[in-house]
């Protein structure tokens, strides 16, 4: 995990077998300070990686692995880092219980149907969401990676909820999220092949694979009219106030 201070683009940890393994430093806080480079990294789907690769990981300060998929995701496709010695792997699914009914009962503006999950997931899955900061928030040293299949809905949930504990500017936040449709075109084809040779249906789900600013905007614009800011919002889910401070140290912001 070289070039710490380097241009955006090459945030992205390259790793034979994933596509969207990013950092989250150098963007500026509130306070006008970088985001520490290798404290928080968002992943795709890990258990493709090549052998050598958890290891190169763990010797480069991976201390834990968040695994946001579901169980089921889980045990078909289990991640090469769940056994690396010296990582602590944990599996808290952010979109468990995220039921066809959960989406109809909140009431979401038009736009992209992503906007409507990732509104779904911040009005109900709150507990989750409580959860996966709280385990992040004990990592002191090192760095933590939480990941799901692409590395873009759950997986940039977090990232936002996290960039704007630090007062990271929504424009870098739902740029940040937007890049993950530079990384994964593969995944993507694969993907879409597979619903076709299922009988899928493949328009639908091809809208569910992009990754438009628009729909992490809505999410942002959302959480600022519902909750005043990201921080208003981790206050409604009754974080902590340790927990949120630590994640603040962590993200480089002081008191």
């Amino acid at each position: 995990m070289k070039g710490m201070n380097t241009p955006l683009p090459s945030r992205q940890i390259v790793l034979r077998g994933a596509h969207n393994v990013r950092d989250l430093g150098g963007y500026l806080t509130a306070q006008g300070t970088p985001v520490p480079m290798r404290r928080f990294l968002r992943g795709d789907c890990l258990h493709r990686l090549d052998d050598g690769e958890p290891e190169r990981l763990h010797f480069e300060g991976l201390r834990m692995v968040v695994d946001l998929r579901t169980a089921r995701e889980v045990r078909d496709a289990p991640s090469r880092l769940a056994r690396q010695r010296g990582v602590e792997w944990v599996n808290l699914p952010l979109f468990d219980a995220l039921s066809p009914a959960a989406l109809a009962e909140v009431e979401v503006p038009e736009g992209h149907p992503l906007l409507a999950m990732y509104i779904t997931a911040i009005e109900t899955r709150g507990a989750a969401i409580r959860t996966i900061l709280s385990r992040i928030s004990t990592v002191r040293d090192g760095a933590v990676l939480f990941n799901c299949t692409a590395g873009k809905d759950r997986t940039g949930i977090i990232a936002a909820l996290l960039l704007g504990l630090a007062g990271v500017s929504h424009t870098d936040i739902i740029s940040d999220y937007a890049l993950t449709e530079q990384f994964i075109p593969e995944l993507v084809s694969e993907f879409l092949s597979r619903s076709r040779a299922n009988g899928g249906d493949v328009e639908a789900y091809a809208a569910l694979l992009e990754s438009p600013a628009s729909a992490m905007a809505g999410m942002m614009e959302h959480l600022d009219a519902q909750y005043g800011s990201v921080m208003g919002y981790l206050d409604h889910i009754e974080i902590p106030t340790d927990v949120l401070s630590r994640l603040q140290v962590r993200l480089g912001v002081t008191g």
